[in-house]
């Protein structure tokens, strides 16, 4: 290709105000070669202002002929000369000039060149206040240079990332851990009371604490490679602050290694502290020490893998990533992807370019995209959700302002883009029209299009018929006489229990009434007033004893009714321990079974529809659908539960009441949901009584946007009570 050819390329409407312009890189600016997947890459620093500028090869061909010497025109010609094949076209210059002269690495030969820069400058602040206010989430203050103070300190710096410090850390880490394992039952227990407005103060002492070490160890590690680090402030992460330092000096660093092993040293200094806080914590008293100690330890695990270890958000593992797969510039390479999808495949724009450079990228970025988008949400939803369950108006004005972000702000930067956007001059009105149609496509699908309605109960299985086996009296398993599982008789013996205590206050008991015999009689004999009182203690120790023996009678348990004695067999193995009035099983009918399902009483739109279909999963066959028929709803069912295992202690959706130790009695209204499940024929899972499971039923046809309206007010009522 010729440079006339080249130069025949799509040109640039902004070409004549460049190209007489003499213009150069700053003095301050400085350039080195980076290589990414197989790709070279220039990084153009300034020293004076910390700033970091990546542009390709090609790009470098064009700045580095900016000498001064030449005018834009000037120099883009030469590169033509060159290689035409590979050189910029006129828009690429203009844009690439841009972005240079709006990070301040440009200087000019015009008489204007101290007022433009002076523009520049004041355009780039104005800028950066914009997206501090806008980036809530993550506002910076710069306070202090430390870099004169981590120069000092390197000799130790190198001692602690060599190899002796590896090796204490290592142990640091393992010692640990095993402190955690042998007390997970309190490290779990007491994080139940970390939002508590009494523990806020040292939440936030063991927060700052965490942090000031995780960015201390970005720093130290950054030098340790020859960085420099010479930002350190404050940065409020979601409104809460917490310290950070600019270690981006690392991206100039040549070696991919030495970059993620600055990303991920203040994920190392964390878990450091985490460790010894855990040392702390397991051996002190409760206190402030240990209060503190605990908190240091939820800080340092919970965030670290939330927020800094996670490669979907702008944080450590998001650096980590992006030098590991080598895609520089990740997370706004996706962005700019999916916008070039959006107006390559929906506006139709002919001048679209992706910012995809390979087969790869062209996959990877818009998955990257989407995903982080997807778990920022989720994250953010978590979150004020996590914080409303304890301070209800905070939550409430954060969900607000993510609304306002996730709603309102999108929709704001489409309607701009589509008015002002350069890209569009030629073609928007068909895009305003595309833009549109879209919309109200959307709309008319969620909220006119009527599509299945289906909600999802947790259950368990019952025989229609059965009767409930209980202990009437507390004792060990001595001797199990029929096969839990196996048919039973009326009457039959299904297992005897021991309790020598009983066996030991009846004996008492029977020498205490032989006592109180011979007294009455010898009193009887004596004629003397004591025969009533003794008589009337016999008739009492009798009663006791008639009690006693029934309660020995109690402990050979037998079936209540004819059928199947459905009892798993380790709550019947031989030693083991039954509480008196504690289940036993059931002895069931077999012929009859069904499902019985419950459900929170927020959902009262289950009466508003009629039952299409119900289908159950049990658990451990969730790949079998059963059909349920005869479906009946109980509504504003009180009472007990089928099984604990469908209240909050057992994982199910219903609060039981702290008093009854089974975890049987619910603490509010809910649904009883029965559906008759066919015992034969098709592919039927084995049924048990008490088996789990989920029930879907299908009710009529809604469009989606009203089910995410009440889906949404479902979940208010029931996590908020509003």
């Amino acid at each position: 290709m010729s440079a006339d050819d080249a130069a025949a390329r799509p040109f640039s409407e902004s070409w004549h105000r460049v190209s007489d312009v003499r213009v150069a890189l700053r003095s301050s600016v400085r350039a080195h070669r980076q290589v990414y997947r197989a790709q070279e890459w220039v990084v153009l620093r300034d020293t004076l202002s910390s700033d970091w500028f990546r542009i390709t090869r090609e790009a470098w061909q064009f700045v580095s002929r900016l000498d001064g010497r030449y005018s834009v025109d000037e120099a883009w010609r030469l590169t033509l000369d060159i290689d035409a094949a590979t050189a910029l076209t006129q828009e690429e210059v203009v844009q690439l000039l841009g972005q240079l002269n709006m990070s301040n690495l440009l200087t000019f030969d015009r008489a204007s060149a101290g007022g433009s820069l002076f523009e520049r400058y004041r355009k780039r602040r104005s800028r950066e206040t914009r997206a501090l206010l806008a980036g809530f989430l993550a506002i910076k203050v710069p306070l202090l240079d430390p870099d004169r103070m981590l120069e000092r300190a390197l000799p130790l710096i190198r001692a602690v990332f060599g190899v002796p410090g590896a090796l204490v850390y290592l142990a640091l880490l393992a010692w640990a851990g095993k402190v955690l394992i042998d007390r997970s039952d309190a490290l779990f227990a007491q994080g139940a009371g970390v939002l508590a407005p009494d523990n806020l103060v040292l939440l936030y002492v063991g927060f700052m604490l965490a942090k000031v070490v995780h960015e201390f160890g970005h720093a130290a590690m950054c030098k340790r490679f020859g960085g420099e680090v010479h930002k350190m402030g404050v940065m409020l992460l979601i409104l809460a602050p917490m310290p950070y330092v600019d270690a981006t000096s690392a991206w100039g660093f040549r070696h991919r290694h030495q970059r993620v092993l600055v990303g991920s040293a203040g994920v190392l200094a964390e878990l450091a502290v985490a460790a010894v806080a855990a040392l702390v914590w397991a051996h002190t008293a409760p206190g402030a020490v240990n209060a503190l100690a605990y908190n240091v330890i939820f800080v340092a695990s919970v965030s670290t893998v939330l927020f800094n270890l996670n490669p979907l958000l702008r944080f450590d593992g998001y650096h980590m990533l992006a030098d590991l797969i080598d895609v520089p510039n990740l997370f706004q390479r996706s962005r700019e992807q999916l916008r070039y999808l959006g107006e390559r495949f929906l506006f139709r724009l002919p001048g679209s370019r992706p910012a995809a450079r390979t087969r790869t990228e062209s996959v990877l970025l818009p998955l990257y995209g989407v995903v982080s988008i997807g778990y920022w949400l989720v994250l953010m939803v978590s979150i004020i959700a996590f914080i409303a369950d304890q301070y209800l108006d905070l939550g409430v004005a954060l969900a607000w302002l993510l609304a306002f972000m996730v709603l309102v702000l999108p929709v704001l930067k489409l309607l701009k883009y589509l008015a002002f956007s350069p890209r569009l001059a030629h073609y928007r009105a068909r895009t305003v029209g595309v833009a549109g149609a879209v919309a109200v496509l959307a709309f008319l699908l969620l909220a006119g299009v009527p599509v299945p309605d289906r909600i999802r109960a947790a259950g368990v299985v019952e025989a229609s018929h059965f009767r409930q086996v209980h202990a009437d009296t507390a004792g060990f398993v001595a001797e199990v006489r029929a096969e839990p599982g196996g048919e039973v008789k009326q009457g039959q013996v299904l297992m005897r229990l021991r309790n020598t205590d009983l066996e030991f206050e009846l004996r008492s008991a029977r020498m205490q009434r032989e006592q109180l015999l011979a007294q009455e009689l010898r009193a009887m004999s004596s004629m003397t007033p004591d025969v009533a009182p003794l008589r009337r203690q016999r008739e009492a120790v009798d009663s006791l004893i008639a009690e006693l023996e029934r309660q020995r009678a109690a402990l050979t348990i037998v079936a209540p009714m004819d059928g199947v004695w459905s009892v798993p067999a380790a709550d019947v193995a031989s030693g083991r321990w039954v509480a008196r009035g504690m289940p036993v099983g059931a002895v069931v009918d077999p012929r009859d079974w069904r499902f019985v399902a419950v459900l929170p009483q927020v959902s009262t739109h289950l009466f508003d529809n009629e039952v299409q279909r119900v289908e159950v999963r049990l658990r451990g066959e969730e790949g079998v659908n059963v059909l349920g028929t005869d479906v009946r709803i109980v509504p504003f069912e009180t009472g007990k539960l089928p099984t604990p295992a469908l209240g909050f202690p057992g994982g199910g959706e219903i609060a039981v009441s702290p008093q009854d130790a089974q975890g049987l009695t619910a603490a509010e209204p809910f649904f009883r949901i029965h559906a008759r499940l066919p015992a034969h024929g098709g592919e039927v899972p084995r049924l048990a009584h008490g088996r789990l499971g989920t029930m879907r039923l299908t009710l009529d046809h809604r469009p989606l946007l009203f089910q995410w309206e009440r889906s949404l007010r479902q979940f208010l009522q029931r996590r908020f009570r509003v």
